[in-house]
C-alpha cells in the first residue's frame, strides 16, 4: 500500500505523504497514516464506528460490520445493513461524546480533516483504536480496501465481492487498449465557480486508467482555476462536468459562462455533442463498490460505440 496522496481542495494536508501498512501479525496491524503517525490497531474488532460516510461501503465490502455511522444526506450512501444504525454526528464533524458513548473498539476516520485527526488523538488517549485513512480516488480505494480486509483478518482475494470489484474495473480498462485515446476536460462546478480537475482526483484517475488524456497535465494534485479561454485553447474531445450543489442552477451557470459564448460551437466536444454532466453518486461522491459502474459509464462516454 504505497499510494501517494494528493493535496486536498481544503488544503489541510500540505504534503504528499505515503499511507501504508508497515507491520502485521496475527493479532494486529500497524498503519502509517498520511500524517506519518504509525498507528497499531487490533484485528477482528467487534464494535466499529464509521466516522466518515464514504468509508461505510468500503468497510462493508471488506467484510466488516458497524455499530454507528455519521449522518448522510441520502441513506443509500450507506450499505443497507447500516442504514438504521445510531448516528454519531454530521458526516464531517462526528460528535466525540456520541462516539465514545458507543464504547467502540475501533473508529474509522478520514485523514484530510483536522477535526477527524483531533478526534482520533482523543480516542487513542482513552484507549480506543482510531485510524485516519485517505480516500480521494480509485488508488486510495484499493489501498483502503486492502487495509480494511486485513483488519478483518482476510485479504481482498479471500472476499469474492471485493475481488470482483477490482477485476471488473481492470476488465473495463483493458477494453480501452488499442482504442484511440481521447482528450478530455473535467470541470468541477460549484457556487464558487469552475475549476479543472487533475488526474489525481476521483474522476481524473478513472479517466486516465481508461486511457484518456486529461488536458490538465501540471503537477497540481486537485483542482486549478479554469476559464473559457483555457477551454478554447485545449479544445478537448469530451468535456465532463461534476456539480456540487444545486445541479439545475449550476447547469444554468455553466450555460451562461460557456455555451452562450462566441466560438463554443467550434469546440470538438460541442460539435460532437460530448459535453456530459456526470452522476454525482459516482463522480462527486466516492462510488466504493460501484466503481465498476462508474468506470463503465465513463468508458462509454469516452469511447462512444465501443462495447463495455
Amino acid at each position: 500500500m504505497k499510494h501517494l496522496l494528493w493535496i486536498s481542495v481544503l488544503g489541510i494536508i500540505p504534503l504528499l505523504l505515503p499511507a501504508e501498512i508497515v507491520r502485521e501479525d496475527a493479532g494486529s496491524i500497524t498503519y502509517r497514516q498520511p500524517d506519518q503517525q504509525e498507528i497499531t490497531v487490533k484485528k477482528h474488532p467487534r464494535r466499529v464506528v464509521i466516522g466518515y460516510g464514504s468509508l461505510a461501503k468500503v468497510w462493508d465490502l471488506a467484510g466488516g460490520t458497524a455499530i454507528a455511522v455519521p449522518g448522510v444526506a441520502e441513506k443509500n450512501a450507506l450499505p443497507e445493513g447500516m442504514r438504521n444504525l445510531p448516528v454519531i454526528g454530521a458526516a464531517t464533524v462526528p460528535n466525540t461524546e456520541k462516539v465514545m458513548a458507543m464504547k467502540p473498539d475501533l473508529v474509522l476516520l478520514i485523514g484530510r480533516m483536522e477535526w477527524h485527526r483531533s478526534i482520533a488523538e482523543l480516542l487513542r488517549g482513552s484507549g480506543i483504536d482510531a485510524v485516519c485513512v485517505e480516500y480521494n480516488n480509485y488508488g486510495d480505494f484499493n489501498d483502503i480496501l486492502d487495509f480494511f480486509c486485513r483488519i478483518n483478518g482476510k485479504t481482498v482475494r479471500d472476499i469474492p465481492s471485493a475481488r470482483k470489484v477490482q477485476e471488473d474495473v481492470e476488465s473495463i480498462c483493458a477494453k480501452t487498449k488499442g482504442l484511440t485515446p481521447p482528450t478530455c476536460a473535467i470541470i468541477f462546478a460549484s457556487t464558487a465557480g469552475f475549476s479543472l480537475e487533475s488526474p489525481w482526483t476521483n474522476t481524473g484517475m478513472m479517466a486516465e486508467k481508461l486511457g484518456a488524456r486529461n488536458v490538465m497535465r501540471g503537477k497540481e494534485r486537485s483542482r486549478i482555476h479554469f476559464s473559457y479561454e483555457r477551454l478554447l485553447l485545449d479544445n478537448p474531445d469530451a468535456i465532463f462536468v461534476i456539480t456540487m450543489g444545486d445541479a439545475r442552477a449550476l447547469r444554468e451557470k455553466f450555460d451562461k459562462e460557456f455555451t452562450t459564448q462566441p466560438a463554443w460551437n467550434e469546440l470538438k466536444a460541442a460539435r460532437g455533442k460530448r459535453v456530459h454532466f456526470l452522476p454525482v453518486e459516482w463522480f462527486l461522491y466516492m462510488p466504493g463498490p460501484d466503481y465498476p459502474k462508474a468506470f463503465r459509464r465513463l468508458a462509454e462516454l469516452l469511447y462512444p460505440g465501443a462495447p463495455f
